[in-house]
């Protein structure tokens, strides 16, 4: 395949068999492959990307909404009390905020975590 750019091919590794062949077949024709997860990830992120929160910082804070301690969050996501720590402390970075009452305002004003 000399002179024939190759370009990027993103896909889940979880993604059908049907997918992944078409991805194969896709970069074999020497087009770009991009699934549709990956695609809304990275769109999430250009749209917001200082307050793109990974899926265990959201994980974290929706059970911090819901009133949960960190304590119970470690228990209920199997993280100790110190990885929980860690997570809200990015997570008030990322937002820009100081409290967990705050990042998880913030965070239902932005649309990040849904509250009933």
């Amino acid at each position: 395949m000399a002179g024939r750019r190759r370009r990027p091919s993103f896909t889940l590794k979880d993604a059908p068999p049907e997918d992944l062949a078409a991805a194969v077949r896709t970069a074999a024709a020497g087009r770009t492959t991009l699934a549709p997860a990956v695609a809304d990830r990275l769109m999430n992120r250009l749209r917001a990307p200082g307050s793109a929160l990974t899926r265990r910082e959201t994980e974290v804070l929706t059970l911090v909404a819901d009133g949960l301690s960190n304590r119970a969050v470690g228990d209920r996501l199997h993280l100790t009390e110190g990885t929980v720590k860690s997570h809200l402390a990015r997570v008030y970075a990322k937002l820009d905020v100081e409290s967990r009452t705050a990042a998880v305002a913030t965070a239902t004003d932005l649309g990040l975590i849904r509250r009933w």
